[in-house]
């Protein structure tokens, strides 16, 4: 059997991608680190639990594939660096569990104040550090990622992960995810949207420069994302563009069912909305 990773960086849109996936893998197969327990606790789970694993997913480095017994395949998403900071910033700020949240708030941080701080390394150069082998990506210093930590994460993105998905284009990585995996439910409501979420033109040009330094490795670890993400997009084939207007199309009109759906405790009533939105009896 087959499990399948995803490989979540912070701020790249996982929460919303975590419904999904919810529609595809059983509850009793899937293990999130950070809600059913911590990365420690997932290694100390009994080699039958983690064998019966269909989905694996957190904020984790790539090489979590050694502490499963059965074989298994990435995908990940990716986010234009400097934004995913800004919004990581305003995530931490309105999450009091976060674990920067009380230095922040009592401080009183603005966004150049958080990361010349040096107090959360998830602002420097995430992508690399989740992508080069890092297991939590906090073993390398604040300001210590290296050219070969980069070459490490382009090389397990080009011949380790079998997609490679942009935030920026949510919608067309779900087309890719449903012809590389077989999925077939991926209607959805955003999830987990930073609310008045600020933009480099809201920016000092100091803050900006001092976002582009820290994320240097980053990135052109994204340009380099974005130009396999094409390579996906083009075998897709000619269809792709057609197939993407018409599944946004379809999903504009059933997102207000999903939101609902997704908002209902009761599981009951939220079986039944599944089966009734199950694919087979959407529109195409």
């Amino acid at each position: 059997m087959l499990a399948t990773i995803f490989l979540h960086i912070n701020k790249t849109a996982g929460t919303t991608l975590y419904y999904i996936l919810d529609q595809h893998f059983p509850r009793q197969t899937r293990y999130t680190i950070g809600f059913d327990g911590s990365f420690d606790d997932f290694k100390n789970l009994s080699a039958a639990r983690r064998s019966n694993l269909r989905l694996l997913r957190g904020h984790i480095g790539y090489g979590v594939h050694q502490y499963l017994p059965q074989p298994a395949q990435y995908f990940t998403f990716l986010r234009e660096p400097i934004g995913r900071t800004i919004s990581y910033y305003q995530f931490v700020r309105r999450t009091p569990k976060h674990y920067c949240y009380d230095q922040l708030t009592v401080r009183k941080m603005s966004l150049t104040d958080f990361i010349d701080s040096q107090i959360d390394r998830m602002t420097d150069n995430a992508h690399t550090r989740l992508l080069c082998g890092l297991e939590t990506g906090q073993e390398v210093p604040f300001g210590e990622c290296t050219q070969d930590m980069l070459a490490t994460a382009k090389q397990n993105l080009k011949t380790n992960i079998v997609l490679i998905g942009l935030t920026e284009k949510f919608d067309a990585t779900l087309l890719l995810l449903k012809r590389t995996f077989g999925w077939r439910n991926l209607y959805y409501a955003p999830q987990n949207v930073s609310p008045g979420e600020f933009t480099l033109d809201h920016l000092p040009s100091a803050t900006v420069q001092t976002l582009r330094q820290v994320n240097e490795l980053d990135i052109e670890l994204y340009q380099y994302a974005a130009e396999l993400f094409e390579q996906q997009v083009q075998h897709y084939g000619d269809t792709f563009a057609a197939d993407l207007q018409e599944f946004q199309m379809n999903n504009r009109r059933w997102a207000p069912l999903y939101k609902l759906m997704w908002a209902i405790p009761q599981f009951s009533v939220r079986t039944k909305l599944r089966k009734w939105l199950r694919p087979d009896r959407n529109a195409r």
